[in-house]
């Protein structure tokens, strides 16, 4: 029977694999999220009109967005509390937004470039316990 037996031989260092996303990309989508993402939120909460973040919006998730409201994100403590996003790769943006006062909620969104502007492309809306 071969025993194993311990090795003193360190194996050779190899540099840490690159970021997947430049750091430089990553800003860049928690700020394209920031932005795109606080327009949703307001509409969400009541605060502004969906015309008004068409443009950011596909079809479907404007179709969506109408008539749509988080229920007590009216109240002025009820606001974006942060973004997480990542890129994936160079034309999409994932991110969750956390909203709320007292009750804490989360968007999260899909983000494409369509020509030279970003547009929304998935929304969802999850409440805490949803999960």
């Amino acid at each position: 029977m071969n025993a194993v037996q311990p090795s003193t031989q360190l194996l050779p260092r190899s540099a840490p694999p690159p970021p997947a996303v430049p750091e430089s990309a990553q800003r860049s989508a928690v700020a394209i999220a920031s932005t795109i993402g606080r327009q949703v939120f307001d509409v969400l909460a009541g605060r502004t009109r969906a015309e008004r973040v068409r443009d950011n919006l596909t079809a479907t998730v404007f179709g969506n967005l109408i008539g749509v409201r988080l229920h007590g994100a009216h109240h002025p403590d009820y606001r974006l509390r942060s973004v997480h996003a990542c890129a994936v790769g160079d034309s999409a943006v994932e991110a969750c937004l956390i909203v709320g006062a007292h009750r804490v909620r989360a968007l999260v969104l899909r983000l494409e470039r369509q020509a030279e502007r970003w547009v929304c492309t998935r929304l969802a809306p999850i409440e805490r316990g949803a999960i």
